[in-house]
């Protein structure tokens, strides 16, 4: 070898190994935690309008799942125009983000009750089949609103005759905001019913055929509140592996000035499990105006609720509390069982969703009032977890005014999902972010 083809080498492989150098750096800047997904659509978001024959609807996320066989993300929420009543939609993407058009067509799906109507959440059967839960309203009375679809996004027939399923309960205003579907195939719902002078929590539980499962409290459905003159909500609810069922949701007194967390527990009859704070409920106070909106179960079975902490003097925040499977708070968790804090200092901080990690830390999804989707991960005692974008808190921009009103795990490389919507002050779409755990 000369002299020549030996500085030839010596460069090429110094510009292969500064190239390898720079690649590494880059690959491990677009890896770090807390950092969009690029293999997503490209950017790690997603944005959609779900009726494309009526440009300018308004579509929001308000739930969304992964199906268990090939990890692909259906949401649900409500599109509607501001003229026009709201009707369910539905989208489903690939793993890459695109939108599934082996899902009704284009990947895309509207679905009329006749009436107003939003899908608040959303699950997958084992076998694919889809199941939307939410409400419909006509005259402002509302009734429980339920759907459920084949793989391709048709209706599924064998499911109360036409796939979709509306439940009153006492005829008053009444609808759910969550629901999971049981390992035997039968459906829970939690939600909200008026009672004639304040509302209750209400639960329904329904067959794999879409009627009401009359094992459930004697006729499918279940109503309680947490003290007389209170405005009471479901806003969530979890199942534990015994089947007893965990419901959250606040109470408030009947202006709506002062709410507190408000947890209870079911036995798998409908019946108040009394081994839970000795009457089946608990209410807990952060000091101000509390809401909640979401529950997750742990592997240890103790319950973690997060809402918000609302006073008129200050900026909203994250609020967090921990239970013992017995009812009692768990002091383990912040030396109190219970966290507030504000996203960003002077900033109003809007928690909507959370999940728990394998590994016991907690994945809280939102908003704050600059309008961009917020995430933020905990330790399990409740401690900022600063591994996750080195603070423990990020957040992602549209472009927009940006909610995230839910949050998925992917299971098969623990990313985060979160749905919500974007709106640039004419329409509002989908929105969807990955980010990297």
């Amino acid at each position: 070898m000369n002299k020549i083809q030996h500085f030839k080498q010596i460069t090429w492989r110094a510009g292969l190994l500064a190239t390898l150098i720079s690649f590494l750096a880059v690959t491990v800047a677009l890896a770090a935690s807390g950092g969009l997904d690029m293999t997503f659509d490209g950017d790690g978001l997603v944005t959609t309008d779900v009726n494309a024959a009526n440009p300018g609807q308004r579509d929001v996320i308000q739930g969304i799942a992964i199906q268990p066989a090939d990890g692909k993300i259906v949401a649900a929420g409500y599109s509607y125009l501001p003229s026009a009543d709201s009707d369910f939609a539905l989208t489903r993407y690939n793993t890459d983000g695109s939108l599934d058009t082996t899902f009704s067509g284009d990947g895309r799906l509207i679905t009329k009750f006749g009436g107003e109507s939003s899908a608040d959440d959303i699950a997958v059967q084992p076998n694919g089949k889809i199941v939307a839960a939410g409400y419909k309203c006509v005259n402002e009375i509302c009734d429980t609103a339920l759907a459920r679809y084949n793989a391709n996004g048709k209706l599924d027939l064998t499911f109360s005759g036409n796939g979709k399923k509306t439940t009153d309960f006492g005829g008053g205003d009444n609808g759910a905001q969550s629901l999971m579907i049981q390992p035997n195939g039968k459906i829970v719902l939690a939600g909200w019913m008026w009672n004639g002078t304040d509302y209750d929590f209400a639960v329904y539980r329904y067959n794999a055929n879409g009627s009401l499962d009359t094992t459930f409290s004697g006729d499918g459905m279940v109503r309680f509140g947490f003290g007389a003159g209170r405005h009471d909500s479901a806003t969530d609810l979890a199942i534990q592996n015994d089947g007893k069922i965990v419901v959250v949701g606040y109470t408030s007194d009947l202006n709506y000035d002062e709410g507190n967390f408000a947890v209870a527990r079911l036995n798998p009859n409908g019946k108040l499990d009394t081994t839970f704070s000795r009457d089946g409920r608990q209410s807990t106070n952060f000091g101000a105006n509390d809401m909640v909106f979401a529950t997750a179960l742990q592997s240890d079975g103790k319950i973690v609720v997060l809402g918000r902490k609302y006073t008129a003097t200050t900026p909203t925040s994250f609020a967090l509390a921990r239970y013992n499977t017995n009812g009692g708070l768990d002091i383990t968790f912040n030396g109190t069982g219970k966290k507030a804090f504000s996203f960003m200092p002077g900033a109003s901080s809007y928690a909507s969703d959370l999940i728990i990690q394998p590994d016991g830390k907690i994945v809280i999804a939102g908003a704050i009032d600059t309008y961009d989707f917020a995430v933020a991960r905990l330790n399990s005692g409740g401690s900022l977890d600063k591994t996750f974008s080195g603070d423990g808190k990020t957040t992602v921009d549209f472009g927009g005014d940006e909610f995230g009103y839910a949050i998925a795990l992917q299971p098969s490389d623990g990313q985060y999902v979160i749905g919500g919507n974007t709106y640039d002050n004419t329409r509002s779409d989908f929105a969807l972010a990955r980010v990297l755990p």
